[in-house]
């Protein structure tokens, strides 16, 4: 058995950098349409694309361990999530705002690794930092589509959430730029978020897991970016028994508070998807210039 543990984190990840397999981006579609293109907005730049990627089961126990958007040089990797949440984090939204998917997609687990050039990542890095983040999106989505065939379209629906909000003694955060660091980056087991990177935003579609519901930001934060741990009880919404739960742990770690509203929420809709084909080895070399 193979546990995964900060401490060896590293060298499980080392082993595997050389190894990839190349994905091209798809064209930009209408946002309403079911697609398996990347969902862009209006006017926005035109999707990137990684030049490496490898996919493939995790066959490892389910401990509730694993890590997304880990980043090394050039580097993007997601370890031990179902597709249900590689979508999510794909489209930008939690777990519970998406709709249509098979039983599997919860339960199959799956490891990603992604790769830039370094020519294409240096002009990445100069991108806005919310601008980095939409493009990962996206590449990430390419990737999708091509080995889920996914097709998917977003829909606005009215429905019961959680209101992440600024609670009344104040953030207990500072926002930070980390050049090295990519947004929505997190590391996760039972009842422990650490090293933890991204927005407002980012955090709330996180939450959608340990509080069982849609959590839309309403902190007014924007774009700020916060990197932050938290520790909660997994096994009591009422902290029975040991650490808080997630509700008293996000006010007492974080200065957040979850508020229940109504809201219209976005939502994505699964239009097709099938069960995902692996790619172990593939690489291709960067453009030689003339």
């Amino acid at each position: 058995m193979r546990m995964f543990t900060r401490s060896n984190r590293l060298t499980c990840i080392g082993a595997l950098f050389a190894v990839a397999c190349l994905v091209n981006a798809g064209v930009s579609s209408n946002c309403q349409q079911p697609s398996n293109a990347p969902i862009t907005q209006g006017d926005a730049p035109a999707p990137m694309a990684f030049d490496n990627v490898m996919f493939y089961p995790d066959a490892t126990e389910d401990n509730g361990e694993g890590f997304l958007w880990w980043n090394g040089p050039k580097d993007w990797m997601f370890y031990n999530v179902s597709s249900l949440n590689l979508i999510a984090n794909a489209y930008g939204v939690g777990m519970h705002q998406v709709t249509g998917f098979p039983g599997w997609a919860e339960t199959d687990r799956y490891y990603l690794y992604t790769k830039m050039h370094l020519e294409k990542y240096e002009t990445f890095k100069t991108l806005p930092m919310d601008e980095q983040l939409r493009q990962q999106r996206l590449m990430t989505q390419a990737v999708l589509a091509d080995r889920y065939q996914l097709k998917a379209h977003y829909e606005t629906r009215e429905m019961p959430v959680y209101e992440l909000v600024v609670a009344h003694g104040g953030l207990k955060l500072t926002d930070k730029v980390l050049e090295r660091r990519n947004q929505g980056e997190s590391f996760f087991s039972p009842g422990d978020w650490y090293n933890n990177y991204g927005t407002m935003d980012d955090l709330a579609n996180k939450l959608a897991g340990p509080t069982g519901g849609v959590v839309i930001d309403k902190t007014g934060l924007g774009t700020k970016a916060f990197f932050y741990e938290l520790k909660w009880n997994s096994d009591s919404q009422t902290g029975a028994g040991g650490d808080p739960s997630i509700f008293k742990a996000l006010e007492e770690q974080l200065g957040l508070k979850l508020v229940r509203a109504t809201d219209p929420v976005e939502v994505l809709v699964i239009d097709h998807i099938e069960t995902p084909t692996p790619e172990y080895f593939h690489m291709t070399p960067p453009a030689q210039s003339l």
